[in-house]
C-alpha cells in the first residue's frame, strides 16, 4: 500500500526537479532547454542526442564529453476544507548528468553512452490531515515524496547523406522512490477508504529503447522526429506503517503497526517528437517542436502487491497475510508545442529564448497534492559562449504558477473533495561540453 503511495508521489510528484511541461524529460542540455525544450543537433551535443533523438550523434565530429546539471526551486500551496494554502517546502535539489561521444573512425556510424535523466521529482508538503472514515486523522503531518528514475544509456547513429541520418538507443531505467505521508487504501475489498501512516522505499530497473531520424531537406533545415519506448518496472522494497488513528476512530484497542514487503508494477510511457530548426542566416535560428507523451495507457491504475503483513490483526481482517490495491490515475494523454530562437550576438557568444504549452494530463477526479503534475506554460532563456573546442551553456525556466480544483474527488473517504492544488518551478541547468 505505502508503496503504491510513494510511486505515486514520485511520479506525479514533479514539484522539486521536474522539468519541462511535465516531469518527463525530453530534453537534458542547456541549450535545447534555451531553445524553449526543443531538440538541436550539434558538433557537441552528445548528452541532448541520447535523451531526445540518437540520430542526432552523427553531428558528432570529434570525442565530446558534454556535461550538465540541473537545479530546480518550486513553489506550491494546498487548500481544502481544513487547509488553507499549506505550502509546499521542497528544498532545491540538483542533479547531475552526462554523456560521451565521438564518430567511429572514418566510418558513417557514431557511438554514445551516457547518463540521462527520465523522471526526478521531490514533493515535501506539511499540512493537516483531513478527516476520513469515522473522522480518522493523523493530524499536521509531512507528506513527502521522491523518485530517481535515470536511464544508463548507449546510442549509435549512422549517416546516410546529406539528406538522412538515422539512429538507436538502447537503456535501463534505475528508479528508486520514497513516500511518507497517510494512505487511504482504494480498491482492496475490506479495507477500502480506511487510512494508515505509511513508509515506503522501493527499488527497480526496467528497460527501454528509442530510434529517430534526422531529415536535412536543405542546407539551412533539419527535421528531427524520434520516438522512444515505454518502460515497465517491477520496484520491489519494504513498507511500514501505523493505523492508529484510524483503529481509534472505529473503536479498535489493538496494536496498529505493521510491515510488508512490497512489489509495485510502474509503467512510464512512451513519447513521440517531431521538431524543425530553420537557420534564417548566420546569425539566427528559428525552431519549433511537438511532443507526444503517452499517459493514457501507462497511467490508468497502479498496481500494488504487498505480502509477508506482521500485524495480525489485519491478517485476520483479510484472512490473509498479502494485500493487493490499486490506486486510480486516469491520466489522460499530453500533447505539448515548443517554438525558440537563437540569435548568435558574436563569433563566441549567443544568446536564447524560447516557450512552451502543454495541455494538464492529470484529470480533477483523481488529483491531489501529490499528483500534481499540472504545470502548462513554460518559459526559457539562456546564453552560450564557445572558446576554442570549449562549449558553455546556461539556460533559466520559469513555469508561472498553476492551479488545478477538485470537485467531486474519485480517491475514496472525500478528503480532496472541494480542494486546490497551486504549483510552480523555477530552475537552472548549465552544461559544459568539450570537444577533444
Amino acid at each position: 500500500m505505502k508503496r503504491s503511495v510513494r510511486v505515486i508521489l514520485g511520479f506525479i510528484g514533479f514539484v522539486g526537479l521536474g522539468f519541462s511541461q511535465g516531469f518527463y524529460w525530453d530534453s537534458a542540455g542547456a541549450r535545447s532547454l534555451a531553445l524553449g525544450g526543443i531538440y538541436v543537433p550539434s558538433s557537441s551535443g552528445a548528452l541532448d542526442a541520447l535523451t531526445t533523438n540518437p540520430a542526432g550523434l552523427t553531428s558528432l565530429t570529434s570525442r565530446v564529453a558534454d556535461i550538465s546539471v540541473t537545479a530546480a526551486f518550486a513553489r506550491g500551496s494546498f487548500t481544502d476544507s481544513v487547509n488553507a494554502n499549506a505550502p509546499l517546502n521542497t528544498p532545491p535539489g540538483a542533479i547531475p548528468y552526462g554523456a560521451f561521444g565521438m564518430p567511429i573512425g572514418k566510418s558513417r556510424f557514431s557511438f554514445a553512452v551516457g547518463e540521462t535523466p527520465e523522471l526526478m521529482s521531490v514533493a515535501n508538503w506539511h499540512y493537516v490531515d483531513a478527516p476520513g472514515v469515522a473522522g480518522a486523522s493523523y493530524g499536521l503531518q509531512q507528506q513527502k515524496s521522491a523518485i530517481l528514475a535515470t536511464r544508463s544509456v548507449a546510442g549509435i547513429g549512422i549517416y546516410l547523406g546529406p539528406r538522412l541520418s538515422l539512429g538507436a538507443s538502447i537503456g535501463a531505467d534505475y528508479n528508486s522512490n520514497t513516500l511518507d505521508a497517510p494512505y487511504i487504501f482504494q480498491s482492496q475489498p475490506v479495507v477500502k477508504g480506511l487510512k494508515t501512516l505509511l513508509d515506503l522505499n522501493t527499488t527497480g530497473y526496467g528497460w527501454n529503447g528509442s530510434a529517430g531520424a534526422l531529415i536535412r531537406p536543405s542546407h539551412n533545415v533539419q527535421i528531427s522526429v524520434a520516438w522512444k519506448s515505454s518502460t515497465t518496472i517491477n520496484s520491489t522494497g519494504s513498507a511500514s506503517g501505523n493505523l492508529s488513528q484510524q483503529f481509534a476512530a472505529l473503536g479498535l484497542a489493538a496494536r496498529s503497526d505493521f510491515q510488508y514487503s512490497a512489489a509495485v508494477h510502474n509503467v512510464l510511457p512512451q513519447s513521440v517528437i517531431a521538431g524543425a530548426t530553420r537557420r534564417l542566416n548566420p546569425r539566427w535560428l528559428l525552431a519549433v517542436q511537438g511532443d507526444f507523451i503517452g499517459w493514457k495507457s501507462a497511467f490508468r491504475t497502479l498496481p500494488v502487491a504487498l505480502t509477508n503483513g506482521t500485524n495480525a490483526v489485519v491478517n485476520s481482517l483479510l484472512n490473509s497475510t498479502s494485500l493487493n490495491d490499486g490506486v486510480p490515475l486516469e491520466w489522460k494523454n499530453q500533447f505539448e508545442i515548443h517554438a525558440g530562437f537563437e540569435r548568435l550576438l558574436t563569433e563566441s557568444v549567443s544568446v536564447s529564448g524560447g516557450f512552451a504549452h502543454a495541455n494538464n494530463p492529470v484529470p480533477s477526479s483523481t488529483l491531489s497534492p501529490l499528483t500534481a503534475a499540472i504545470l502548462t506554460n513554460q518559459f526559457y532563456t539562456g546564453i552560450g559562449y564557445t572558446r576554442g573546442r570549449a562549449r558553455f551553456d546556461a539556460a533559466y525556466a520559469f513555469d508561472p504558477t498553476a492551479k488545478a480544483s477538485v470537485g467531486q474527488s474519485a480517491l475514496l473517504s472525500g478528503e480532496y473533495n472541494n480542494s486546490t492544488v497551486r504549483v510552480g518551478i523555477q530552475a537552472v541547468t548549465l552544461s559544459t561540453s568539450l570537444r577533444f
